[in-house]
């Protein structure tokens, strides 16, 4: 018996698990799926102080900052893609948002690591973007003038900021012939 005791002790915490998972197996099957959705619209996920991490890397408390001049940005993001309503007839455009992310030790202030954020709206083609007339992006509260509005076609309705932490980004999209904006969200992390 007293060579069967590390064998029963080790198969003791799998029965303990496996117990458990087929007693909440509903309830793990939610958690598994909301999971998952997350990850899939581009959320982070983020469980416990190991560190294990799904999706975008884990948000920070968000903050922000006016921009300097300085570098271009190098972390390019892949972007989702969000589809404009537009009359029946007409091809609908797809546009969507994208920003890119470059750390500044020049910006830094108060214990806090500032990246330069670029975000600015792309087309799948170059005539999605000539039927928006104006874009309002809306930054997170803590954000100088966190409502920005731009109507610059030519820099692909453009703005730069800094920031130190992550936040989700909305921006309504004005085309020419609606009233209504379409509303587009980001998640924007560095």
């Amino acid at each position: 018996m007293k060579d069967w005791i590390p064998f029963l002790q080790a198969l003791i915490w799998p029965i303990v698990v496996l117990t458990l998972a087929f007693k909440f197996r509903a309830g793990l099957g939610r958690l598994i799926e909301a999971i998952n959705s997350r990850v899939e619209r581009g959320d982070s996920f983020e469980a416990g102080a190991s560190g294990i991490r799904l999706g975008p890397s884990s948000p920070q408390t968000p903050t922000g900052a006016e921009p300097q001049p300085g570098a271009q940005p190098v972390l390019e993001v892949p972007p989702p893609l969000a589809e404009l309503t537009e009359a029946p007839n007409e091809a609908a455009p797809r546009v969507h948002l994208v920003h890119s992310a470059h750390r500044d030790n020049a910006i830094d202030r108060n214990g806090y690591r500032y990246f330069r954020l670029r975000i600015a709206l792309e087309g799948d083609r170059d005539s999605d973007l000539d039927r928006v007339t104006r874009v309002v992006y809306h930054l997170h509260p803590t954000f100088r003038d966190p409502d920005r509005i731009v109507t610059n076609r030519s820099t692909g309705f453009e703005i730069t900021t800094a920031a130190w932490g992550t936040f989700n980004l909305t921006a309504d999209v004005y085309v020419e012939g609606s009233t209504e904006p379409i509303r587009l969200e980001r998640y924007l992390n560095f």
